[in-house]
């Protein structure tokens, strides 16, 4: 079976009895990788912690690959759900308050439960790329690119699209990275303000631009 497959799971609920299901096999996953770590955790502790039966299990969910997908997954929809509320057009009257307020909001998400963050990052480059987690960032993406482009006057060459990839992936290496390596400076007041001037850095190049044009623009 292929890494693609066994990350995958075997069917979604429907019914209100599977989801809640699923939803207390997730909950037993999550405590498990936190207590016993990625190579100490088994679908049969899963199951034990959860109080179903492995065959029960096995119906959602054909391996512990699987069980870290979904909760990536859902882990990713919530952050999509903050990070909306924040996201939504509006005019910006203070950029850097704006600015450090997101970050503020991003930071203080991912240092909930920060074993469990830590898992579910480390594992995540071994489950290649998950189509929802996909779909999941092209919204974040889209939702900044929005609100950017009704606030910011972005001169060209720039290419909005291109600057909103940018920050985003410098975010979220910036992130994820902490997380795994540096959680104790997750939520602090130093790392938001480090962060949030790495953004408005690359938001504001502008000025300097004019003043020392790259080579072949006028």
């Amino acid at each position: 079976m292929s890494k693609r497959n066994r990350s995958a799971p075997r069917k979604r609920p429907r019914q209100e009895r599977a989801k809640a299901t699923v939803d207390t096999i997730l909950e037993a996953a999550a405590h498990v990788l936190v207590s016993s770590g990625y190579e100490g955790t088994t679908t049969k502790a899963v199951a034990e912690r959860a109080g179903v039966s492995i065959g029960s299990l096995y119906q959602y969910f054909p391996s512990k690959e699987a069980l870290v997908a979904l909760l990536l997954e859902r882990f990713h929809q919530r952050a999509l759900q903050v990070l909306s509320e924040k996201l939504v057009p509006h005019p910006i009257t203070d950029l850097e308050q704006e600015v450090r307020e997101l970050v503020r909001v991003l930071v203080e998400f991912y240092a909930e439960n920060p074993r469990l963050q830590r898992v579910l990052l480390e594992q995540a480059p071994r489950l290649g790329p998950l189509q929802a987690v996909q779909q999941i960032e092209a919204r974040v993406e889209s939702l900044v690119q929005i609100v950017l482009a009704q606030n910011l006057e972005f001169e060209h060459p720039r290419n909005l699209g291109l600057v909103v990839f940018v920050i985003i992936r410098a975010l979220r290496s910036a992130v994820w990275a902490t997380v795994v390596e540096r959680p104790e400076l997750m939520g602090t007041p130093e790392f938001v303000e480090e962060l949030s001037a790495l953004i408005l850095g690359y938001l504001r190049p502008q000025g300097d631009r004019r003043r020392h044009p790259a080579p072949g623009v006028k």
